[in-house]
């Protein structure tokens, strides 16, 4: 832990000037969503929608992504331990979550495998948004789920107004003698230049729950960035590397032996502007492009090296967004292609090389009366994989969405959609072949797979005032050929004396159906403290048609109560998070028993108009056994036990 320490002291000594001289930067009351094509604000997406701003991921912060995101309504984690979680909206996970990073494709390998880490790392993100149900009309079929853009700031986007700013953040936790910090710089060279530079650092020990320590569930993890742009009056365009490695261990095979580890490392080369044009009727034209290459290896027990993953390739978007007929019709139509190179080397290996280049059109376009309005759009792509050994297959999905909208009095807001999504099967679904250690299977897939098909209803209720908020979001998708990983009850021998179940990638029809609920209410006034309470529940069911049982690794249904004081310098909460026992399973699974956690927070500004944060957070206090049942590891790796966080964060 030497190394962790050090970078913990240097990450609070660099905190000291921003906090000597910090001010305050709002970026504004109104959430608006800059995923969604239409941006707008959030209370006004036809989708649910979730916008989590910087102080909100410092509290929330953790190891990955996934963790971050968890607890959110109807957000869960695939959590393979603390080094590689996916996020799962409403049941959905794998390729039908689209991960972006600054609006584009994040190209790593993490949904080919729930034991590979997301290439994007909220540690040094400004803001993260979640745009829950199909968003599949701007991102393609592999977004049927849902989007989680991470926004950071590798390329400026705005001129610091004292022609430079610093924003950094040092943490420590208990449960894994964890340490995160990271800096920022952003400078004006002049005649609306802007240079970036980002560091960020997290180290942890393996992590203590009721149980014990957790054997080999290390994290260590490095993130470096430098981007460059001209910003002027009509927007900006720049240039950015970022660089993310990361090492975590692995369980052991069994109990007494030496657990592996992955050492990944990702290089990512971006190109993103915003042009505005004026006020005819196109409006502004974003572009954005990206290389990767990525790289991850996996060592056994002994340190030797076994299979490595490796994925190159880009992705490129544009959009064009309209505006006609007074503002009342506002649109984005664009283009998006991409190109991968993936390849599993090594014995373990369950896939031979495969490219798979994919190119889509879309239009998105809302009509707006004020009282009432429309949207609609339509999305047309086409994908060709093609492997070494199988041959290729092509595809051309096919998506439309309609909706409609009401404001029936001041802050209501009211709105049904109906989408019809097509995707393309993966490389993965179609091409697996070979023993899987992460799921335990030897996965087989299928060549012959045809495209599924989801047809999604979504009604959606929110208001919002300075007193009350309330949103509701409920949800049907049925699904024609949905893909699933099913074992196929034989068994695959490897070595003498060593074998794998077979599972088999085939195609069923299923059903999800679910939603979400929440509110809040400010109570009153308490000694200068604003008191506000919430609540937030969320529910999916998801079964196969014709009775042939339920999908594995659903979700169980969610219910979180918090009570909140604030006055401005100090913010406290308590929240109490209650996770049902799941005994919706499939033929293979096992049920995961409840938990019912307890977690605090409190942060103090002490300086008064200025950004800087002491935050003190407990999670698990009465340190509760929590196992997550959409993990493959549910019986090796539960969640942290009790856990204390302290953290200071400051920008200027």
């Amino acid at each position: 832990m030497l190394r962790s320490r050090l970078a913990l002291l240097l990450a609070t000594a660099a905190l000291a000037p921003l906090v000597a001289h910090a001010a305050e930067t709002a970026e504004g009351s109104e959430e608006v969503v800059v995923t969604a094509p239409l941006e707008g604000a959030r209370i006004e997406s036809l989708q649910g929608a979730e916008v989590l701003k910087r102080d909100a991921i410092v509290e929330r912060l953790a190891n990955t992504l996934g963790e971050v995101l968890a607890g959110l309504p109807g957000v869960s984690s695939t959590f393979y331990g603390p080094g590689a979680a996916r996020p799962i909206i409403r049941g959905l996970g794998d390729d039908r979550i689209r991960i972006l990073e600054n609006g584009i494709g994040t190209i790593d390998a993490s949904s080919a495998s729930p034991d590979h880490a997301v290439g994007a790392d909220p540690l040094d993100a400004r803001r993260i948004e979640v745009l829950r149900g199909a968003a599949a009309l701007a991102y393609g079929g592999n977004a049927i789920g849902g989007v989680v853009n991470v926004i950071d700031e590798t390329i400026p986007t705005r001129i610091p107004e004292r022609g430079w700013s610093a924003r950094g953040l040092a943490s420590y936790s208990s449960a894994d003698k964890g340490v995160q910090g990271g800096l920022g710089l952003a400078a004006a060279l002049g005649d609306g230049v802007i240079v970036n530079g980002d560091w960020a650092h997290r180290e942890a020990d393996d992590y203590e729950t009721p149980l014990g320590r957790t054997p080999n569930s290390f994290v260590d993890t490095h993130s470096y960035a430098l981007g460059a742009s001209l910003v002027k009056d009509w927007g900006f365009a720049g240039l950015g590397w970022k660089r993310f490695e990361t090492a975590y261990g692995l369980p052991p095979e069994a109990p007494g032996e030496a657990g592996g580890h992955i050492e990944l490392k990702q290089d990512r080369y971006e190109t993103r502007g915003d042009v505005r044009i004026g006020d005819g009727f196109a409006r502004r034209f974003d572009f954005a492009f990206q290389y990767s290459d990525y790289t991850h290896t996996e060592f056994e027990g002994d340190g030797e090296p076994g299979t490595t993953f490796n994925n190159k390739g880009y992705e490129a978007r544009a959009e064009l967004h309209t505006s006609a007929y007074g503002d009342r019709l506002t649109g984005a139509t664009g283009f998006q292609l991409s190109h991968t190179d993936f390849e599993a080397i090594g014995e373990e290996a369950f896939m031979t090389p495969t490219t798979t280049d994919d190119y889509g059109l879309f239009t998105v376009q809302r009509w707006d009366e004020g009282g009432w309005g429309l949207e609609g759009g339509l999305r047309i792509e086409h994908r060709d994989v093609d492997n070494a050994v199988a041959g290729s297959r092509d595809f051309t999905p096919v998506s439309v969405s309609a909706g409609v909208f009401f404001r029936p009095t001041d802050n209501w807001f009211a709105g049904l959609s109906v989408a019809r999504t097509e995707r393309a099967p993966t490389n993965v679904e179609l091409f697996a072949d070979g023993p899987h250690l992460a799921t335990e299977a030897y996965e087989v897939g299928d060549p012959s797979l045809g495209k599924e098909t989801a047809l999604s209803v979504e009604g959606s209720l929110r208001y919002a005032s300075d007193i009350y908020s309330f949103e509701l979001s409920v949800y049907r998708i049925g699904f024609d050929g949905y893909i699933a990983l099913i074992p196929t009850g034989a068994d695959v021998e490897l070595d003498p004396g060593e074998t794998l179940p077979e599972y088999a990638f085939i195609q069923r029809d299923a059903t999800f159906t679910g939603g979400e609920i929440s509110g809040s209410a400010r109570l009153g006034e308490v000694g200068g403290f604003t008191i506000r309470a919430d609540a937030a529940a969320d529910l999916v069911r998801a079964e196969f048609e014709q009775g042939r049982g339920d999908l594995p690794r659903i979700p169980p249904s969610t219910v979180t109560l918090g009570l909140a004081a604030d006055n401005g310098a100090f913010k406290a909460r308590v929240e109490l998070v209650d996770i049902a026992k799941q005994t919706r399973t499939a033929a293979f699974e096992t049920e995961t028993p409840g938990s019912t956690v307890l977690n605090a927070r409190l942060s103090w500004r002490p300086l008064a108009d200025q950004d800087v944060t002491l935050l003190l957070d407990a999670t698990n206090l009465t340190d509760e056994l929590v196992r997550v049942h959409t993990s493959f590891l549910k019986d090796d790796f539960p969640r942290a036990g009790r856990s204390f966080r302290f953290a200071i964060s400051a920008s200027y």
